[in-house]
């Protein structure tokens, strides 16, 4: 069956774009490194399709060092074009940066003090940019999914834990937004019974 959703959030960006859609279907079982949809519920909304990146299924070990996947000790992020947050000057933003927003409403920034700036960038547009940027990464563990958190290890992160090993019937999705994304680092592992289906067709 196919079925056909419009995505809501930049927690996929850049490669799944705000308000584009896309067809999916459940007759396709999804593989690591797919983009896959899933159910979810909130107590505020009711009942949500979420769609994000299937990283790790069950019996993967799944570990996070300094922001950057590895699946069975390969870094799975390695192939793929992510955003990040990065914090820069507010000068530097306005000089270099700030006009590139003006078209593109699914990237945003916000200054944490006078001087200083923290925007959501994609790796290939870092890449080219005239600048020197550092990534604005989370040391903190606040939020990190009770499916992760270690009763041995207290000092595992949001950007820095495992290995862990995906228990069976179990999956862990992340958004290509790594800063951005509401994923199994904060929601869990999700249920094989919740994956809805694959991803065919963005548009």
């Amino acid at each position: 069956m196919l079925s056909y959703y419009n995505i809501a959030s930049t927690g996929t960006e850049p490669n799944l774009k705000l308000n584009s859609h896309f067809v999916g279907s459940n007759l396709i079982t999804p593989k690591r490194l797919d983009f896959a949809y899933y159910s979810s519920f909130n107590e505020d909304i009711g009942e949500m399709i979420i769609i994000q990146r299937l990283i790790a299924l069950p019996n993967d070990v799944v570990k996070s060092i300094h922001g950057n996947f590895f699946v069975n000790d390969i870094n799975v992020d390695d192939s793929l074009n992510l955003r990040y947050s990065y914090k820069l000057s507010i000068e530097d933003f306005n000089r270099h940066i700030k006009n590139d927003f003006v078209n593109d409403e699914s990237f945003f920034a916000y200054p944490i003090n006078s001087d200083s700036i923290v925007t959501f960038l994609d790796e290939d547009y870092v890449e080219k940019s005239p600048i020197n940027l550092k990534r604005q990464m989370s040391n903190g563990s606040s939020g990190l999914s009770k499916d992760i958190k270690s009763k041995t290890n207290l000092s595992w992160t949001i950007n820095n834990f495992g290995p862990i090993t995906i228990p069976e019937g179990k999956y862990f999705f992340v958004g290509d937004n790594r800063d951005n994304s509401l994923d199994s680092r904060y929601n869990g592992f999700i249920d094989e019974k919740d994956i809805k289906g694959a991803l065919l067709l963005q548009f």
